[in-house]
């Protein structure tokens, strides 16, 4: 096997950037290709939610599991960076551990899997670190208090890896994509600044337009 290339740190992209362009590609554009960020109560509580998960101790034992605070990890493979909130270290009956990534999230579950993906980049960072199989991790939702276990099938590795490509594919366009007016805008800290909205009104304009002048055939 060929040695991997070596890379800057200016290669890789943060883990996170993965949930924002499953979101919407325009979102991610605007933060990584033109820095543009927008805080509002939905980002500012979910940043508190991660502070508390980072907290100064390192890594504690509860019921038994080493649990690891803030941990940094990387994948070279898919150019990806970033810090895991928590990452259990469970014990095996032959002795060895198996790392189980868990992600904090404010809020209840979404219909969309953006959380999952990023989890499961977590875990693709963790098996090329430490050379094991991850195959499993959690999303704990702070307003439920409770986790949902997310097992890293082929099917989600496939879509983690694709999702990344083409997060390196729209950064090196660096072209930010036209705004498309979905449900999901109204929770979005950059909709004022992205205006939907207004695309959307000048679309219904220009086809309306359209329609007074068309030629029908008699």
């Amino acid at each position: 096997m060929s040695p991997q290339p070596f890379l800057s740190d200016d290669d890789y992209q943060p883990i996170r950037a993965l949930n924002d362009l499953l979101f919407c590609e325009r979102r991610c554009a605007m933060h990584r290709i033109e820095n543009v960020w927008v805080e509002n109560a939905s980002t500012l509580e979910g940043t508190h939610a991660h502070q508390r998960a980072d907290r100064a101790v390192q890594w504690e034992v509860v019921a038994g599991v080493r649990a690891v605070h803030g941990l940094m990890i990387r994948c070279q493979r898919l150019r990806l960076v970033g810090k895991a909130d928590v990452v259990e270290f469970r014990r095996q009956t032959d002795g060895s551990e198996v790392p189980y990534p868990v992600e904090y999230k404010r809020g209840r579950r979404r219909k969309w899997d953006n959380d999952d993906v990023q989890l499961c980049a977590q875990a693709l960072c963790l098996e090329e670190m430490l050379g094991g199989a991850v195959p499993a991790g959690a999303i704990f939702h702070i307003k439920s208090k409770r986790r949902r276990e997310v097992p890293f099938t082929p099917q989600l590795r496939q879509k983690t890896e694709k999702t990344a490509k083409r997060l390196h594919e729209l950064l090196a366009e660096g072209v930010t994509p036209p705004p498309v007016l979905k449900a999901r805008c109204r929770g979005c800290s950059l909709k004022e600044l992205c205006m939907p909205e207004l695309l959307e009104q000048r679309r219904r304009i220009h086809d309306y337009h359209g329609g007074l002048f068309v030629v029908r055939e008699t």
